[in-house]
């Protein structure tokens, strides 16, 4: 196909007639975005996204603008997925459709138009090429997710942990979308945490802060990593991956750098951080078992269990680091599934 041809098959204009709710969020009117998202007007964020791909590919194609001032769109782009993604529920098709619609965006290609003195110029960004790398995507749902976590309430965690662990089991963006799973995780599996319960009322408090919330309401935020992108993460941990975005995402906590796995571990994925996840899972449950917290405890053992068989099932590095590791490691009940024959 023709640069010609692809600047007139993504230049046909907007869906429709623009509402001034999109068009406000078109221009970056961030708390436009949010609000209409808790309104559950979520019908209306297919034309927000179409109309804000249509604009970049017009600004660079017909208008010649530059890379750099399509930068706040691609973020207002992302912004908008992920506010969708907080307030569409982890078992609905549309949270599906919003992915998709993601994938759909990286399959147009680099984008591109004729270069001035022949050729052709290409949309590259800082962080790579506009489309296929998906420039700015990880970057920016890590940070709202650090920004944002604190105050939802659980039914959000969840919606926004299945989307993105959903998502990064595409492998989109160089597999930096997993980071934020490292940002769940250690704050899920932080020792110091309380259990909490179950039952607790599902509110998003602005005013909450990160070191109140319990191991209740971050558990199932954490088990959907390892039930959506359980893959990923075992293929992570094998090669000890730790391109984050910041040395601080990829950092062990104070509990893990000070247990015996954590003394042998780099920072990010690995298999020493991968052990010690499926052994404070199974901390969880016995102590939820006891609180009588049936629910969590039950959830907690899930995970281990699909953690142990992802394991098998790839012949991952983890089993050889766990055979080699010892006898006090060997012998914690916390890894008989690892142990046990598939």
């Amino acid at each position: 196909m023709t640069q010609g041809s692809i600047a007139a098959n993504q230049s046909s204009p907007p869906r429709n007639n623009p509402s001034s709710f999109l068009v406000t969020c078109a221009t970056g009117a961030w708390v436009g975005v949010q609000e209409a998202a808790r309104q559950g007007q979520i019908k209306e964020y297919q034309s927000i996204t179409y109309n804000s791909i249509w604009f970049i590919v017009e600004s660079y194609c017909q208008s010649g603008q530059s890379v750099d001032s399509l930068e706040p769109s691609l973020h207002d782009l992302w912004y908008t997925y992920y506010q969708c993604s907080r307030h569409v529920s982890h078992e609905s098709t549309e949270q599906d459709r919003l992915i998709l619609d993601i994938l759909r965006a990286r399959g147009r290609g680099p984008l591109m138009r004729p270069a001035p003195g022949g050729g052709i110029d290409i949309a590259r960004t800082p962080d790579g090429t506009i489309w296929n790398d998906l420039p700015f995507l990880a970057t920016d749902m890590t940070d709202f997710w650090i920004n944002d976590y604190a105050a939802m309430g659980a039914k959000q965690h969840l919606n926004t942990s299945t989307f993105f662990a959903k998502l990064a089991s595409t492998r989109v963006a160089n597999n930096k979308l997993c980071q934020i799973a490292l940002v769940i995780f250690r704050a899920t599996f932080k020792a110091t945490r309380p259990l909490g319960s179950s039952t607790e009322l599902d509110n998003e408090d602005p005013h909450q802060v990160a070191h109140t919330l319990t191991i209740a309401a971050l558990l199932p935020s954490a088990c959907a990593w390892f039930q959506e992108a359980r893959h990923n993460i075992v293929l992570l941990s094998d090669v000890s991956w730790n391109d984050c975005s910041s040395s601080t995402i990829g950092k062990c906590g104070l509990a893990f750098a000070n247990s015996e796995l954590g003394q042998r571990s780099p920072g990010g994925f690995n298999p020493w951080r991968w052990l010690y996840w499926m052994k404070r899972l199974h901390d969880i449950a016995d102590e939820a078992a006891q609180a009588d917290e049936k629910l969590l405890a039950e959830h907690a053992m899930k995970t281990v269990n699909i953690m142990s068989d992802c394991c098998k099932e790839r012949n991952s590095r983890i089993l050889r680091v766990f055979k080699a590791a010892g006898d006090t490691v060997q012998q914690d009940k916390a890894f008989e599934a690892l142990t046990e024959r598939p």
